[in-house]
């Protein structure tokens, strides 16, 4: 697969369970946001949304999770299940929402709105995909990248949310960045160029910890260990 360069784009996918991990501050803010879209205040999501916190920037997420949820149901998931005006969804897209989430249940936002029903919402929340890739390529792939992740941080001790790989084929030209507590330090994760079959290229390692680099290409058949950092 041979991809284009990539554009400076910066995905952040939000890899907190545990509420404590949070500072008390984007807790907070957080947990506005999470009432507001579980209320369905929307003009006031739309509001939080707009803030311009230079230090808190992860904390407002379109994409953003209760701190705590172990259901993993992101802003559109909600907006699905309240069967809420397709404007809603467009802003939510808009800014960055990403149609491809799954919650623990296996549902995407279109999935839920479809369930339930909300035939029109569930057209708008369908995914478009910039890179096609089969369910069963999708979900093997996905599989050795949650391998990978586990082995790299088995040490820890701590729970955290699995990456999902669907952002990146919605922004095919992005980096996807994982940051899991304790590690201080996380996973880099992207398309590589120049392979034959989709490859996703993670780069990890640990500030606090010296030569604990790696690259590794994540393919829907296993991983492979591409360099080392010694």
């Amino acid at each position: 697969m041979v991809r284009p360069a990539p554009a400076a784009t910066q995905l952040v996918w939000d890899a907190v369970v545990e509420r404590s991990d949070l500072e008390p501050t984007v807790l907070a803010l957080r947990d506005a946001l999470s009432d507001a879209v579980e209320q369905g205040h929307w003009a006031h999501v739309a509001t939080l949304l707009d803030r311009t916190d230079d230090d808190l920037p992860a904390a407002l997420s379109p994409n953003a999770l209760r701190a705590g949820d172990v259901g993993g149901l992101a802003p559109l998931h909600h907006a699905a299940l309240q069967g809420a005006h397709p404007d809603v969804v467009g802003d939510l897209v808009t800014r960055g929402a990403w149609r491809t989430l799954r919650s623990v249940e296996g549902e995407t936002p279109e999935a839920v709105a479809r369930r339930l029903g909300h035939v029109t919402l569930a057209d708008r929340l369908r995914p478009e995909p910039a890179l096609a890739l089969d369910e069963e390529a999708r979900a093997d792939l996905e599989t050795f990248l949650h391998a990978l992740v586990e082995v790299r941080t088995r040490r820890l001790g701590r729970p955290f949310r699995q990456p999902q790989i669907g952002p990146l084929l919605e922004y095919p030209a992005a980096t996807m960045w994982v940051r899991v507590p304790g590690m201080y330090g996380g996973f880099s994760c992207r398309w590589a160029e120049d392979t034959d079959v989709p490859t996703v290229e993670v780069r990890s390692a640990s500030r606090v910890v010296g030569g604990s680099g790696r690259t590794h290409h994540v393919t829907a058949d296993g991983v492979e260990l591409v360099t080392r950092v010694l």
